[in-house]
């Protein structure tokens, strides 16, 4: 039995699972084998002998079969890879992210073994030539899992601590992924609809990153959200279109929600219903 954070690896029937230090099941025993958490994955093998990545909720997320070889452990949100190229008969290795996003194209013949000290210089062979990998310069993908909360505000008491008059929900337009600004300020935004109790949160996630979080009160305490992705209508009714504007995910260098466009030009398209009336009401972007 390995422990981790109060999790215990169990062994039943030669299959492992995971409990609680109370002794509850957390997983059932179903993986041939198990490795200790780590920046909130599990490493586990399946029944065929497939390799794969799951969270604490036994939720896969890097899928089975896609490498050959993988980390046991993710050092501060990086793992490294290995996929057989069929074509030229080797292994080729690569990194990954806690999303499972391909931070290192997978390339190279060997990439040492990944130490937090030296994230900035991580030695990797290619076509028998010696190179550094800098971690470090990587654009970073900031990922929404094994969440840990420092602390969480509501709107009306996030105004007054930073110092801001308004919090607006803005989308950014490479990404389509949502974002709220407040001053000169951005955090992320956990949402996929009109939120009813929204609150703002400073949370850590499992890579070590620390930003703000704005979601609904009832998931205060989540460890794992998915991305809140920009959707853009196209085909509406007139009354619709008589509706359209304001918090309806302003272009990323909008200040004025009344002069409010879509990023990709087209001012009709708009999220989910967000609506004049929505925002006249307060149920909208009334953070004011």
């Amino acid at each position: 039995m390995t422990a981790n954070s109060d999790l215990i690896i169990y062994q039943e029937n030669e299959l492992y699972g995971l409990k609680d230090c109370n002794d509850n099941v957390i997983i059932s025993p179903q993986y041939k084998e198990m490795y200790p958490f780590s920046c909130g994955l599990a490493l586990v093998k399946n029944n065929k002998s497939q390799l794969g990545y799951i969270n604490k909720e036994n939720k896969l997320i890097v899928p089975f079969d896609l490498y050959s070889w993988c980390d046991p452990q993710f050092v501060c949100g990086y793992a490294r890879v290995v996929r057989y190229n069929t074509i030229s008969g080797k292994d080729e290795w690569g990194i990954i992210d806690t999303d499972g996003n391909v931070i290192v194209p997978i390339k190279y013949d060997k990439i040492w073994s990944l130490n937090e000290s030296y994230l900035h210089s991580v030695k990797a062979f290619i076509e028998n030539k010696e190179v550094l990998i800098n971690l470090c310069i990587f654009p970073k993908r900031v990922v929404f899992s094994g969440l840990k909360y420092i602390a969480t505000y509501t709107i009306e008491n996030f105004k007054a601590i930073f110092n801001c008059t308004r919090i607006d929900v803005k989308v950014n337009p490479k990404t389509e992924e949502l974002f709220f600004s407040y001053g000169c300020h951005t955090g992320y935004v956990a949402l996929k609809w009109k939120p009813i109790a929204p609150v703002i949160s400073v949370v850590i996630n499992s890579a070590g990153s620390l930003f703000l979080l704005l979601h609904e009160k009832k998931d205060t305490g989540k460890t794992n959200f998915e991305k809140s992705i920009y959707k853009r209508h196209r085909e509406k009714s007139s009354k619709q279109l008589s509706n359209t504007t304001s918090w309806e995910y302003e272009k990323e260098n909008t200040i004025d929600s009344d002069s409010w466009s879509d990023p990709y030009g087209d001012e009709r398209a708009y999220y989910d219903g967000w609506s004049r009336e929505d925002v006249e009401s307060g149920l909208a972007d009334a953070y004011e």
